[in-house]
């Protein structure tokens, strides 16, 4: 039986990344052993901060036995999670420190604690997106992009290529606002070549219609997966139609929480890869659950993960621990220390996430880079 968890004191730590970009830390400590975990959620990230500070003090009373029993614990239900995204971050962030501190206490790597074999590497996609936000959205751009990811070991590169299409358009809008985004996707494919798989995210930009035309004219340039072009919470019924219509598997899920919403999505039809964000999704132990139970059922699961370097060494775990996982996301270029944020720096080398040498028992912070970019402070 795993080690019983009382949380004692939280502290948090927040860096300003770039002008859309601050990574925020929570640092969870049961007196015996600290735990930190990414709680980065944009603007919803104070409300985060807010709730985990109520929360930490509300469990204090409490031994967790098992990392799933603390939203009861907290009188909150599960419906709440799907509607509420701070909610869900702050829930999600404390039962992935229930874990590290568990696995802390057992003496345990975070794979082998979630029912894995250690490994020494585990194979990523390069998320060009995040490094393009702003001013840079030529298809000239994109094209850079891929073809620095491809040159340094990246077999798969994802964009973004429509987050300039505004929401709630009529279907002839929305097509002529996605021409840009063909032209990036199509200058992206002739940069890498056709070796290279290519994934775009839609960002639930798009209706039932101009999805499928989207998806079919992108069929020219040979994309292996199109991720919600619907939003799923929203969208289901038209997520499935469209799946019956394009040639691509769907992906997505990013905002779920809950194994079951995973395992309801796929056997709607509409999605084939669900996308697991331990941010959101409940956190690492659920994410594994979750993955777990989707590939069982015919389907596939990778890991959703355009964030900081904590939350990558903790996704890292899930998908080490869990038997035939499709290769994790990573955000490619946002900024050039990235990797010093971490203590033993983060190591992304010929297109795999490399463990540090001393196992993946959880990330501790550069405090000296954290002193000179950012702030900490606690509640």
């Amino acid at each position: 039986m795993a080690h019983p968890i009382r949380l004692k004191t939280l502290k948090f730590h927040t860096i300003p990344v770039t002008e859309r970009t601050e990574w925020a830390f929570a640092e969870v400590s049961d007196g015996d052993a600290v735990y930190i975990v990414e709680i980065t959620a944009g603007a919803a990230t104070k409300q985060v901060v807010d709730h985990l500070a109520q929360m930490v003090s509300q469990l204090k009373q409490h031994n967790i036995d098992d990392e799933s029993m603390t939203a009861g614990l907290l009188g909150i239900d599960p419906a709440q999670l799907q509607s509420d995204h701070s909610l869900a971050v702050a829930v999600s962030s404390l039962r992935t420190a229930v874990v590290g501190l568990q696995a802390a206490h057992d003496d345990q790597g975070l794979t082998e604690f979630l029912g894995g074999e250690p490994q020494d590497s585990v194979p990523l996609y390069a998320n060009i997106n995040r490094s393009l936000l702003g001013v840079c959205r030529t298809p000239a751009d994109f094209a850079a992009a891929a073809e620095r990811a491809a040159k340094e070991g990246f077999s798969i590169i994802k964009c973004a290529p429509f987050d300039d299409i505004a929401h709630g358009q009529a279907t002839s809008a929305i097509l002529e606002a996605a021409a840009i985004g063909v032209a990036r996707v199509e200058a992206v494919r002739a940069a890498i070549g056709p070796d290279v798989d290519i994934f775009v995210d839609c960002h639930s930009c798009f209706d039932e219609e101009s999805a499928v035309i989207i998806a079919n004219k992108l069929a020219e340039s040979n994309i292996a997966w199109f991720e919600e072009p619907i939003p799923p919470a929203t969208g289901l019924q038209e997520l499935a139609r469209v799946a019956t219509r394009i040639s691509q598997p769907m992906a997505g899920g990013e905002d779920g929480y809950g194994e079951k919403f995973f395992t309801d999505l796929l056997k709607s039809g509409a999605l084939r890869i669900l996308m697991p964000d331990i941010k959101y999704c409940g956190g690492i132990a659920e994410a594994c659950r979750a993955s777990r139970a989707v590939i069982q059922a015919g389907g596939s699961a990778s890991l959703h993960c355009p964030s900081g370097p904590v939350s990558q060494l903790a996704s890292a775990s899930v998908a080490a621990a869990v038997t035939g996982s499709m290769p994790l996301e990573h955000a490619v270029y946002e900024v050039s220390w990235r990797a010093e944020v971490l203590s033993s720096p983060e190591r992304i080398e010929n297109g795999r996430f490399r463990f540090p040498e001393g196992g993946d028992g959880g990330a501790a912070l550069n405090m000296d880079l954290v002193q000179a970019k950012g702030r900490s402070w606690t509640p």
